[in-house]
């Protein structure tokens, strides 16, 4: 079983833009939604891991493909160092995210005439992948003042402050809708429909099992108290009819959001649903407790940051 961080759910999720672009625009979408927390080196075992991978990988990029960028910013770095030879771009975004994109073939940014203190828009050009390399690496950061570049996140040290999440803004860049994969996430979805009482900020337990349960009941899945896809899409459809804005996070800071309409939430008929992504993540498949999600393609690359 492949180490990760007992930390990595404490690391709040990126929010950023709405609708940010996917990077690798003639890449098709492959990413692990379990990534961010991941042993270092690769296959490392909780006894040889040195440290914690501290963001996501956007894999499958051959030489030379074209990276752009995801949003309005300000570059805040061009040719940084790297892992095997590459560079990496810092970009501080308007929507106050501090983006670290690594994987770009040395120079490639003079091909765009990219400059450190430059403004970019959405979709402009950045730079190339270096095929050896074969993927772009993906960290999120607040925006803070005094933030310049990544951090690294040693095995027997927290989350480095300031590091966010980015699977769910990842997933934005190709769908509209996201996964539940923190635990934190999945109670306060089981909470919103009416089937746990208890604090969201609990650990999985009985508690969360037993309220799972009734939802899965409820719903008209089976029955068995494991997260897997179907329960994953019958929820996020019953949370789409009782949330009429975007997200959850949307509905919460608007005090004109609509009520829920009055009824049981709708019964889910598609186990494949909005989220899943074609050609990129597949849902997740929850452990009691351990909120990890399946994706079809990940590269095994022991030296990626």
């Amino acid at each position: 079983m492949v180490a990760r961080s007992p930390d990595w759910e404490t690391i709040p999720m990126a929010q950023g833009g709405d609708k940010p672009a996917w990077p690798l625009p003639s890449v098709t979408p492959k990413f692990a939604t379990w990534s961010l927390g991941g042993g270092r080196p690769f296959g490392c075992n909780e006894k040889t891991c040195q440290r914690w991978h501290a963001g996501i990988d956007l894999t499958g990029a051959p030489n030379g493909a074209l990276i752009i960028a995801p949003e309005d910013g300000l570059i805040a770095g061009v040719d940084k160092t790297w892992t095997d030879g590459t560079r990496a771009l810092f970009l501080r975004t308007d929507s106050g995210l501090f983006l670290v994109l690594g994987g770009f073939i040395p120079g490639s940014h003079k091909e765009f005439g990219v400059l450190t203190a430059q403004r970019v828009k959405k979709g402009d050009k950045l730079g190339r992948i270096e095929g050896g390399y074969g993927m772009l690496h993906l960290e999120a950061y607040r925006a803070d003042p005094n933030r310049s570049t990544n951090s690294r996140w040693w095995k027997d040290d927290p989350p480095p402050d300031g590091l966010l999440n980015p699977t769910n803004y990842i997933e934005r860049m190709v769908g509209d809708s996201v996964s539940l994969l923190q635990t934190r996430q999945r109670l306060q979805a089981l909470a919103d429909l009416g089937h746990y009482k208890g604090d969201v900020g609990a650990a999985w337990g009985p508690a969360a099992i037993e309220a799972l349960k009734q939802a899965q009941a409820a719903l008209g899945v089976t029955v068995d108290g494991k997260w897997g896809p179907q329960t994953e899409d019958a929820i996020q459809v019953a949370l789409k009819v009782q949330t009429p804005c975007n997200s959850l996070e949307d509905c919460a800071a608007s005090p004109e959001a609509e009520a829920p309409p009055a009824g049981p939430p709708a019964k889910s008929t598609d186990a494949v649903g909005s989220l899943r992504i074609v050609g990129a993540v597949v849902g997740g498949l929850a452990v009691a407790g351990l909120t990890a999600a399946l994706v079809i393609t990940f590269r095994a690359r022991s030296s990626s940051t």
